[in-house]
């Protein structure tokens, strides 16, 4: 009887677990088998396929660049897909497309080898990328949004921190050849059971309705956002706040991922020891990851506005704080801001984008916001390095870093106050078009 009483009682708390929560964490797992696999872990390949094709690595190199700017032109083209096919058909796609290019990449004996799987690879990658998952994880949360997406980006990092050690030992024993066939066939593997098994389109599927708590309602100073009302793409483009939101996404990317790249060379250029600045990236790489789940959570408790001003101060503070790196101590202080910097990049434009702009019309919406923070991203490392290779030094760079995140915080501001009624007049107009008709 004690045994049937208390498997009753734990029905009811396993009942209260909504399955968005499941597709969250289903979202860990594309991230990770998706762009986790797909980019961030091919630097190991650098060395052993340029020593032995005969490459320079600055032109092999080159073919994670094409991939990149395939990706970024085709966004808004993947954001109308994404609105019209659904998640699962355009994933399932993407997902069997870069395992094959990831094979391709096995089998390639020339430069322009690579640089054909690569434009392939920006052709399809949007459709297991982060602007996928985002979209996924908007269908499924109206609250607590910010906690889902931190989770759901998370896997990224976590996924390329696991696999990166194991594909260079890998590679080591077998070649670089077979280490591209063991990620494409972890990477094919994990994509199609998750997305086949696993992810659900909407809650509607499911018999569902999005995860809401009403709490965001009654606490936070930024009310929760239906689904189903919002501005379309072309209506967003009439809207100053939108344009600033994307000129602040691109400049907190900007701040971010300069740095994250040359962290390493920085601390070495002062002094330190290389294998001191090594322990430092490591760091920061597990920081980044555990950041984007405190970041969502944060985000959700503090609101739009004072969580994108917590972003935007920390791309301001993290370069302030590196003009002072020669100080010990001050390298790890560095890294934890330039960490909540990074994770909350991703995060911030997701949960922005509806929480300003509504959810009619986000896949569409967000897939714009998406391309300028790859904008960003694209600018940012290059700048670093040019800056460096002009002034012998990083310090021109901290400060030009610290003044985008002060327009970034500015932007931010203005987007919000620009937003507050954007959505609520939107919900109006529709409300009242329905009852006239």
């Amino acid at each position: 009887m004690n045994q049937e009483n208390a498997s009753a009682k734990s029905k009811p708390a396993l009942s209260k677990l909504h399955y968005a929560w499941v597709i969250a964490f289903a979202g860990m797992l594309i991230s990770g088998a998706g762009v986790g696999i797909v980019n961030s872990t091919l630097g190991v390949f650098v060395r052993p396929v340029c020593e032995e094709l005969g490459f320079l690595r600055g032109q092999f190199t080159l073919y994670s660049s094409i991939s990149t700017l395939v990706c970024v032109v085709l966004m808004p083209v993947f954001g109308t897909l994404f609105r019209r096919f659904g998640f699962r058909r355009i994933a399932v796609i993407g997902a069997i497309a870069c395992g094959l290019v990831l094979m391709g990449y096995s089998f390639s004996s020339k430069l322009w080898h690579f640089y054909l799987f690569a434009f392939l690879s920006g052709i399809f990658v949007n459709g297991i990328g982060i602007m996928s998952v985002g979209i996924l994880v908007n269908q499924w949360f109206i609250d607590k949004k910010g906690l889902a997406t931190g989770i759901a980006y998370s896997g990224s990092g976590l996924v390329a921190a696991i696999l990166i050690p194991i594909t260079n030992k890998f590679i080591e024993l077998h070649g670089w050849r077979w280490g591209y066939r063991f990620l494409a066939i972890i990477s094919l593997s994990v994509l199609l059971l998750v997305i086949l098994f696993v992810v659900q389109n909407k809650p509607e599927d499911k018999g569902l309705e999005p995860y809401r708590t009403g709490e965001s309602q009654k606490k936070s100073a930024q009310p929760s956002v239906s689904l189903d009302v919002g501005l379309t793409r072309e209506e967003a483009f009439h809207k100053t706040a939108f344009w600033m939101l994307a000129i602040a996404v691109m400049g907190i990317t900007l701040c971010q991922a300069g740095p994250h790249v040359h962290t390493a060379s920085f601390l070495s250029d002062i002094g330190y020891s290389s294998a001191f600045a090594s322990s430092v990236s490591s760091v920061y790489m597990l920081l980044l990851t555990a950041c984007k789940v405190v970041m969502g959570y944060v985000f959700d408790k503090l609101g739009s506005l004072k969580g994108s001003l917590l972003i935007g101060g920390c791309c301001v503070l993290f370069p302030i704080v590196a003009l002072f790196a020669a100080n010990p101590v001050i390298p790890w202080v560095y890294i934890v801001f330039l960490a909540m910097a990074s994770s909350g990049a991703t995060i911030l434009a997701t949960v922005l984008t509806t929480n300003y702009f509504g959810g009619k019309d986000f896949s569409r919406v967000y897939s714009i916001i998406s391309m300028f923070s790859y904008f960003g991203i694209t600018i940012s490392s290059p700048l670093l390095g040019t800056i460096y290779d002009l002034t012998g030094g990083y310090t021109v760079a901290w400060i030009l870093i610290a003044c985008v995140g002060i327009v970034v915080c500015a932007c931010l501001i203005g987007t919000n106050r620009l937003s507050r009624s954007i959505v609520f007049e939107n919900t109006k107009k529709e409300v009242e078009a329905s009852e006239t008709v």
